[in-house]
């Protein structure tokens, strides 16, 4: 097996065993109050323990897509959320309480944007339908350890190797009761599914096209692609939905992709070495057809800027660049490749562009104050890390630049109040209390930055741990 994925899958399976022993054993009327609870446990559980992915954009396009499907749909008393799953299986699923989480593999393996909305329709389908709590109120032989590792399995596939790691945990009773949605279930949330796709403006045949990619997918790898472990009976539901297309949707027309920016959102996915080289590949081929396509050209930049092909990176950002000069995406990415590779003049110049064209973007003003800072214009650096002192980062955390920046214009005082609040947030207590003390150094007391150092310093030491009380101390060993 797998190291890293048994380890992940360990780690997942604990997490959902300790999730779920804190619940009720009995899933009988499970309601929808019932459902938003659970639902609302496995999503902090994962994001708590980083199994999602934390891309603004990415997060952004999926509920984007979702929210246009969910206008078309009969929606459950439930506000839905949609995430991307950090998992290279091509899977999606829906838990209770109308939390759809899709598969970073999925989201690179669709050929387009209607497959991937045909792919959520259809979860989304399952949580106005409640199958889930269905299914979880008829498996009385359900218990806490199985229903762990069952969840587990459908976010991180099948196969052998989760059957061993199954096995590992003593729950090989697991194998037998599975979390897979029956027929019915299938063909409801096909239909309904097919319904909001059109709706909301996509061709309907994209579903198809998806169920019968992950058929061909299968052929090809000689394994069962975890998608087919949750969602059963793909030959009967590509036969019901092309009965569908040909009688009811057979006049419907629709789009391939309407939000946009498709191929540069798949390009955003970070795919292990193996599934690189088998994109860029598949992107070469592609521009051979189509060799202006911007999104194809940014797409294949950004993967050779992941394989570490700097050069190729930028010679294609750059052909982009000729054919939208007015484009940030592209503007950004050209300054930070630069950025990357020691280049701040260049860096510097393709993101002062990007800042022109979207002066709004805080991923740009952020790349941009890195720019300043690594070129030695540590003022300008200052100037655009404060205009993202309230911003919350996935990868960063703004007060550490600022007190940076404030270092290296030797503004000590606020150096330190700016460290002090760094590591406080980092929970570093006496670090944090460290750089306040000596922030206070700096300023009068009673003047504004006194009393705030005053607050968190007051803050941190009403936090000390309590002193255990003597009289519960264990007694001691007499010396001889």
């Amino acid at each position: 097996m797998c190291k890293t994925f048994q380890k992940q899958y360990f780690s997942f399976v604990l997490i959902m065993f300790l999730l779920f022993s804190g619940t009720q054993n009995s899933w009988a009327a499970f309601t929808i109050d019932d459902e938003k609870k659970l639902g609302k446990e496995i999503y902090d559980k994962l994001e708590k323990n980083n199994f999602l992915v934390q891309d603004k954009r990415l997060n952004a396009y999926i509920t984007e897509i979702g929210n246009r499907l969910l206008a078309q749909s009969n929606k459950a008393s439930f506000d839905f959320t949609f995430s991307i799953f950090n998992s290279s299986g091509i899977n999606a699923f829906a838990t209770p309480g109308g939390y759809i989480y899709v598969n970073k593999g999925l989201i690179t393996a669709v050929a387009n944007e209607a497959q991937l909305a045909g792919v959520i329709a259809h979860e989304i389908a399952h949580a106005n339908s409640r199958h889930v709590a269905s299914i979880m109120e008829k498996s009385q032989k359900l218990n806490i350890a199985m229903l762990a590792a069952i969840i587990a399995g459908a976010f991180l596939g099948g196969g052998g190797e989760a059957t061993a790691a199954i096995a590992a945990f003593s729950m090989a009773g697991a194998t037998s009761i599975t979390l897979k949605y029956q027929r019915e279930h299938e063909e409801e949330a096909d239909r309904l599914g097919i319904g909001y796709l059109v709706d909301a403006g996509y061709y309907p045949a994209a579903i198809v096209e998806f169920l019968k990619l992950i058929k061909q997918h299968e052929f090809l790898s000689k394994t069962i692609p975890s998608y087919l472990r949750t969602h059963p009976g793909t030959d009967d539901r590509i036969f019901y939905l092309d009965g569908l297309l040909q009688t009811q949707y057979r006049r419907v027309g629709g789009a391939g992709n309407i939000m946009g920016n498709f191929l540069r959102m798949q390009a955003l996915i970070v795919l292990d070495l193996n599934d690189l080289n088998k994109h860029r590949k598949q992107l070469m081929e592609s521009l051979q057809k189509d060799p202006r396509n911007v999104d194809l050209l940014y797409a294949l930049a950004l993967t050779e800027d992941q394989l570490g092909h700097a050069s190729a990176a930028l010679k294609n950002m750059n052909k982009a660049l000729t054919i939208t000069p007015q484009d940030e995406d592209i503007q950004k990415s050209i300054g930070l490749i630069y950025l990357k590779t020691g280049n701040t003049g260049q860096a510097r110049f393709h993101l002062l562009q990007a800042a022109r064209i979207n002066p709004a973007s805080e991923q740009i003003t952020l790349a941009l104050g890195k720019a300043h800072f690594a070129a030695g214009d540590f003022q300008n650096a200052l100037d655009c890390f404060l205009k993202l002192r309230d911003k919350k980062f996935d990868d960063i955390d703004i007060n550490y630049q600022i007190a940076m920046s404030y270092g290296r214009l030797n503004q000590q005082g606020e150096s330190h109040y700016y460290f002090g609040l760094y590591f406080k947030k980092e929970k570093k207590k006496e670090s944090a209390l460290f750089h306040f003390r000596q922030a206070l150094n700096y300023y009068p007391e009673g003047t504004p930055r006194a009393v705030a150092i005053h607050d968190a310093l007051n803050e941190l030491n009403a936090d000390k741990p309590k002193k255990p009380d003597k009289k519960s101390d264990p007694p001691q060993k007499a010396s001889e």
